[in-house]
């Protein structure tokens, strides 16, 4: 009887060690394509976000920038754009505030206007006021960053179409709206009637607001807009009354009894120019809710509204005519310029970073590939300061600021 030979055999010990070896390998292999798709999905998913964040706070703060000036201050008959503030010590007026509460939001302090380098005493509201190292230290080693506040005109309430009155002690002005609308009216075309000044926001006037008389006086209204009687009835269509209480906004600008600036000092004419005026502040701040260096936006006496998370560095330098001249990237204003000759400013620096988010832990990203970052870097002309500076205005009532 022929025994036949088992052909079948298991694997040698060499062979299992090759295979295992062969296995392992394309793990590694898979497990860093994986990794790498990790990172690379992470890194797409911070840019994106971050791009959409920093897209929006640039956007943002260039139209505010671009607008500085616009229909107010270098429109109502200031050559120099800039209006002089009550001067009482030891109050003197202070920014920027939120109605009836606190301007302490900068460094958890208000910031004072600037005054004349000539010497004088007097604060001014500035189209563009700099404020250069005013605001908080996010990094040690590249150190305080910059505040930059800019005003313009508000086109939602039509000031202009009122003629108004204020009383002896400075403190409530009467609006009376003409049943024949003045030339300086300028409504939308499918408006007939201006809004009515008590009616909702934006476009009735709310506590808070800075309302800009003629070219010489600043007030803040302090209360609710009230309705009156028109008189006569035959002339006027609508009367509102809105109060400027001395001492109730935490700005100091309301001082009937200041030497110059208040709304005291201004004539009581029977027709005042009136314009709402839109005061905008950019700083960062590291709000408690969420531990993050914050770009901050506040408008007027509005609460201020987080513009974008992570941004860790803001700097500006200003272009400015120096009586012809152009200093270019000034950090801060040269000796004897005012803020009033600034035509550009420059963002030196708007730097954001991205964060952990959507489940993503700071640990995370530290391993598959840290924080993604930008930094803008670009030039905003003022508009409204550059004309001026290229067809400047003569000054009628010297001494000029």
């Amino acid at each position: 009887m022929r025994r036949t030979s088992n052909s079948s055999r298991g694997f040698t010990f060499v062979e299992m060690m090759f295979s295992a070896a062969i296995g392992l390998a394309m793990v590694a292999a898979a497990a860093q394509l994986y990794s790498k798709a990790l990172t690379i999905n992470l890194v797409t998913s911070q840019r994106a976000q971050l791009q959409q964040d920093f897209r929006a706070a640039a956007n943002l703060l260039q139209r505010d920038i671009s607008m500085a000036g616009a229909g107010a201050l270098g429109q109502q008959g200031l050559s120099t754009s800039a209006v002089g503030l009550p001067a009482s010590t030891p109050t003197l007026p202070v920014y920027p505030c939120t109605a009836l509460t606190t301007c302490n939001y900068v460094n958890s302090l208000p910031v004072k206007y600037p005054v004349n380098p000539t010497g004088s005493t007097i604060p001014f509201l500035y189209s563009i006021i700099p404020g250069y190292d005013l605001g908080i230290t996010v990094n040690a080693a590249q150190g305080p960053t910059d505040i930059i506040t800019v005003t313009s005109a508000d086109p939602n309430t039509q000031l202009n179409c009122y003629s108004g009155t204020m009383n002896a002690s400075g403190t409530v002005v009467t609006f009376q709206l003409p049943t024949t609308l003045p030339p300086t009216c300028v409504l939308p075309s499918s408006i007939v009637t201006p809004e009515p000044l008590n009616a909702a926001a934006p476009v009735g006037l709310q506590i808070g607001d800075m309302i800009l008389f003629g070219s010489n006086a600043v007030g803040v209204v302090t209360g609710t807009v009230g309705t009156c009687s028109p008189t006569p009835s035959t002339t006027y269509s609508a009367c509102y009354t809105v109060p400027f209480a001395s001492g109730a906004d935490p700005g100091h600008i309301n001082q009937p009894g200041a030497t110059s600036g208040s709304l005291s000092q201004f004539d009581n004419s029977a027709t005042p120019s009136a314009v709402r005026l839109q005061m905008v502040t950019y700083y960062l701040a590291i709000p408690p809710s969420t531990g993050l260096p914050t770009l901050m936006r506040i408008q007027n006496g509005q609460v201020p509204a987080p513009v974008a998370e992570n941004v860790v560095y803001l700097k500006f330098s200003y272009d400015v005519n120096n009586n012809g001249t152009i200093d270019t990237n000034q950090a801060s204003l040269p000796t004897g310029t005012t803020p009033a000759m600034i035509t550009k400013v420059n963002i030196l620096h708007m730097s954001m970073r991205s964060q952990g988010r959507d489940g993503w832990s700071r640990s995370a990203l530290a391993l598959y590939g840290g924080y993604e970052g930008f930094d803008l870097q670009t030039s905003i002309a003022a508009r409204n300061l550059t004309s001026q500076q290229e067809y400047p205005m003569s000054c009628s009532t010297p001494p000029c600021y």
